[in-house]
């Protein structure tokens, strides 16, 4: 009796090792992902976003709509870039990060610059940005997200990380790139002022004044320009013309005149100057 209950338990027991199995070996397959056209799937993010228009960005209404619609179409990038960034603008990155990261996955070629763009200047992760964007600049190329080179978010990322001399490489590249492709007036006013900056940092105060009076060129009432300029001018001995330019960049900095990005109003930018560095006004 012992031995037929004893065969009877081994039995159950090979039985229930067995169908373990089975369930582990399921769970690994791989469904395969449904691939839609592009008109599909153009068509498909504009009723998505559509559907979206009458909610506040940072509703739960639009979260809860955008956590649907990935369910539903969990390849494609829209809606996951569209998840990230309210999160990002609410400094909420930590929530945000995996939403981002998984549309650069699925489509690097429109993400991938999006998502070091976001690292540089939203999450302040500067060797993650150098190497989303050296990445992209392999795989696809070069080119420009949010007004600005790929190389101009590395060579400030650099700045960041006290690598003064690869900053300035990486923004002398991105002053080529649109000097070539453009000519020189398109040559943006903060590609100049985080030149400038760069040879501030190597203490080649000459060149960054140069650096700094092309930017002023473009942008006269540059306040954060006029504060590092004068920093220039008082290490070269020029003291006096120092203190009034001093007072110029407070003027405009208290005016308002500062870096004019778009998500300025989310964060500051590297280098910004702050009202806050003049006390009391």
């Amino acid at each position: 009796m012992k031995l037929i209950l004893t065969l009877k338990y081994a039995f159950l027991l090979l039985i229930g090792l067995f169908i373990s199995a089975c369930h582990s070996k399921v769970e690994k397959v791989n469904i395969p992902t449904h691939s839609y056209t592009v008109f599909e799937k153009d068509s498909i993010v504009e009723n998505v976003m559509h559907s979206l228009r009458n909610y506040g960005l940072n509703s739960q209404k639009r979260r809860n709509l955008l956590d649907t619609a990935i369910a539903k179409y969990p390849t494609i990038a829209e809606f996951y870039q569209q998840r990230a960034m309210p999160l990002y603008k609410q400094d909420k990155d930590e929530l945000g990060f995996p939403f981002l990261n998984k549309a650069a996955e699925l489509n690097p070629q429109k993400y991938l610059d999006y998502k070091g763009f976001m690292e540089c200047v939203f999450s302040k992760n500067y060797k993650v940005t150098i190497a989303d964007f050296e990445k992209y600049i392999k795989l696809f190329g070069e080119g420009y997200v949010m007004d600005h080179t790929y190389y101009f978010y590395i060579g400030i990322s650099y700045l960041q990380l006290n690598e003064f001399e690869k900053a300035k490489i990486y923004l002398k590249k991105s002053v080529g790139q649109i000097e070539e492709k453009s000519g020189r007036d398109w040559v943006h006013h903060l590609d100049l002022m985080y030149l400038g900056i760069a040879n501030m940092e190597l203490d080649d105060n000459e060149n960054a004044i140069k650096d700094f009076d092309e930017a002023l060129s473009k942008y006269p009432n540059f306040g954060d320009v006029k504060y590092y300029k004068a920093g220039c001018l008082y290490r070269l001995g020029k003291k006096e013309e120092a203190m009034k330019l001093f007072n110029e960049a407070k003027e405009d900095i208290l005016k308002g005149n500062t870096i004019n990005e778009d998500n300025v109003i989310y964060e500051h930018y590297p280098y910004q100057v702050r009202k806050e560095w003049f006390g009391d006004h």
